[in-house]
């Protein structure tokens, strides 16, 4: 399962939205079915919510964002994937957490992170019909063993425009660390708390990346680095 390369776009703003290269959701959904109908339920239906650790497929979507002069301004990864429920239940569940490492924000050390979550049978999407939100309460990325992405100041951002979505501001340590191990082919864990949901699984997976974009990434992560380190303090 593979999804769009890298985005490169000049002169948006990092700090409206997310800017992230947008796809077809019901169309990747479709795809990813095929991708984890192997995957073994692991827990049963009343579980609770500290269930064990998933393997799942995930894939990566960066986004590079450029200023008027071509200058790197900011570089964006999303991380995507899909879990199939245990029988009975006929519903697939998305993972769906986006990180925004910004020349503003990273200075100030930190990194927007963004979490959603959408819910659709297989039935319903051969039927092509729209996928329902869930209201997500909690998000977060980390290296195996490592610290997880958390709101640096314990409050997430409030999002009018849809009260379904979660973003925080988190330290830009955790979340460069969890941009490495992606970026070295090691894998890591991500988990989606889902408001009135049992169980919030946490999802292990190694991210899948085309070739040319994961270059791309590599070159927008090296030259935002390079833009922060020499800017004034």
């Amino acid at each position: 399962m593979r999804f769009v390369s890298i985005s490169r776009r000049r002169g948006d703003d990092p700090r409206r939205g997310t800017g992230w290269a947008p796809f077809a959701l019901a169309a990747a959904l479709a795809v990813a079915l095929a991708s984890v109908a192997a995957i073994p339920a692991a827990r049963a239906s009343g579980a609770p919510a500290s269930a064990p650790t998933l393997a799942l497929p995930l894939d990566g979507t960066p986004s590079v964002f450029v200023d008027s002069g071509g200058q790197v301004t900011a570089c964006g990864l999303r991380v995507f994937g899909v879990e199939p429920l245990p029988p009975p239940s006929a519903q697939h569940r998305t993972v769906d957490i986006s990180i925004l490492l910004g020349q503003e924000t990273v200075t100030r050390g930190v990194g927007l992170v963004k979490a959603s979550s959408m819910t659709a049978s297989a039935a319903a999407l051969q039927a092509g019909q729209p996928l329902r939100a869930l209201r997500v309460t909690d998000g977060w990325l980390r290296v195996p063993g490592g610290a997880r992405t958390a709101p640096r100041d314990g409050k997430p951002m409030a999002d009018e425009a849809d009260p379904n979505v979660l973003r925080y501001l988190a330290d830009a340590t955790t979340l460069f660390a969890v941009v490495d191990a992606a970026l070295d082919g090691k894998p890591i864990e991500v988990s989606v708390v889902r408001a009135e949901q049992a169980t919030h699984p946490v999802y292990r997976g190694t991210l899948v990346m085309e070739p040319q974009a994961q270059r791309g990434f590599v070159a927008c992560v090296r030259a935002l680095q390079a833009r922060v380190t020499a800017a004034p303090r």
